[in-house]
């Protein structure tokens, strides 16, 4: 196939085994589950892979780039962001959200459309894989939004 990259990758962060922090985990299965995604679009499980998850930048037209994040606003709220909107992390963040930032920090200057769909996280809770009530809550709206990303559209310009 020639031409410019036409596929939009939808890459879903977290550590599974750190509660909310596994938000992205949650929402990649029940993409997962949905037959109604074109046929375009490629789901990732990229668990905390930071910057190996350059990878699966590669080749789309359209990174949507789902995870956790910190915005100052209340736990459980989705948010569609640009990697802009992203704050430097703080020293109490994890490596993990370093590992985002620096991610999107060394993106090529030929990458494709980059969209963040977090939701607001509050206390990270170490060794379990539920989600608080409003991270459980959030992950329906989470999933429309990536798949409204992910819909085809006229005219769809990267800017």
């Amino acid at each position: 196939m020639t031409g410019a990259p036409t596929a939009v990758h939808v890459v879903c962060l977290g550590n599974p085994w750190h509660g909310d922090d596994g938000f992205g985990r949650h929402v990649f299965e029940r993409l997962r589950e949905r037959a109604d995604l074109p046929p375009a679009v490629e789901l990732f499980d990229a668990g905390i892979a930071g910057l190996d998850a350059l990878a699966q930048l590669e080749g789309c037209a359209k990174a949507v780039i789902v995870d956790a994040v910190r915005v100052g606003t209340p736990v459980g709220s989705v948010h569609r962001l640009a990697p802009s909107d992203l704050e430097a992390p703080g020293g109490e963040l994890s490596l993990h959200e370093l590992g985002l930032s620096a991610m999107l920090a060394v993106l090529p200057a030929d990458r494709p459309e980059v969209v963040i769909i977090g939701a607001q996280v509050g206390d990270v809770q170490a060794f379990t894989d539920a989600l608080s009530a409003p991270l459980r809550a959030a992950v329906p709206a989470a999933v429309a939004m990536v798949v409204d990303e992910c819909a085809p559209r006229a005219g769809l310009s990267s800017g």
